[in-house]
């Protein structure tokens, strides 16, 4: 959402937020030592600073970048490092809580980003993980139309330098990213959830209401597990 200004993207995202401070709530009841925000240091929905508030004593972040800085301005411990390539600069069960997300479908080598996930993971450690959601209702509708609903980022890939991360690589369902995980983690709970972007009351009301019949259909998921050996 590159075009997009802070406030609109704020807007943009806010159910995405506000259910993801709800996962926060009900998996992490308490404090934990630290948390690890991977790839968020730049969120301009100040991830960094609510994390360190309310849910951990510590937080790190990486990302690339401006964003880097971003992180630091929330008060979080930030470092450049490139997930997609990169291991992660931590020791081995180093974090209670990992938070990644829309992160997963900008990489190219998302098994082993999840791999360094899961290794600075302590067993029985939290984590919560977001994608957009590759079947979501709108793209179904492009692919009904005739359309290549990734047709954007196809070109964008084929076509440009990737080493940053700011355009998106491949799109998953909710399912696809849980067989991703299935060797590190145990998945305690999928949830999908809608954005907010700006749209005439009549594509409004039919958003919503395939989302309350089909929660499926939504514009991104949520999964969050636990990691094994705890």
């Amino acid at each position: 959402m590159a075009d997009l200004t802070r406030d609109e993207y704020k807007q943009f995202h806010r159910r995405r937020h506000a259910m993801l401070l709800k996962l926060l709530g009900r998996h992490v009841p308490g404090k934990v030592d630290r948390a690890l925000d991977a790839g968020g240091g730049g969120d301009v929905s100040g991830l960094g600073a609510i994390l360190r508030d309310r849910f951990a004593g510590e937080v790190h972040a990486v990302d690339l970048g401006a964003d880097v800085e971003e992180g630091r301005r929330q008060g979080v411990i930030a470092v450049e490092c490139d997930i997609d390539r990169q291991p992660l600069p931590y020791p081995n069960g180093h974090f209670d809580l990992v938070v990644f997300a829309s992160v997963i479908e900008h990489l190219y080598n998302p098994a082993f980003a999840l791999a360094e996930l899961a290794r600075v993971t302590r067993p029985a450690g939290t984590l919560i993980l977001e994608a957009p959601n590759a079947v979501a209702l709108g793209r179904r509708l492009d692919a009904l139309a005739g359309r290549n609903p990734f047709e954007w980022f196809n070109r964008y890939n084929a076509l440009q330098n990737k080493a940053r991360m700011e355009h998106c690589s491949v799109f998953y369902t909710a399912e696809e990213v849980e067989r991703l995980l299935v060797n590190n983690f145990t998945v305690l709970e999928r949830r999908y959830c809608m954005h907010d972007p700006k749209l005439n009351m009549v594509k409004k009301l039919v958003r919503e209401s395939a989302f309350r019949f089909r929660p499926r259909l939504g514009d991104c998921f949520f999964v969050v597990a636990r990691r094994l050996g705890g």
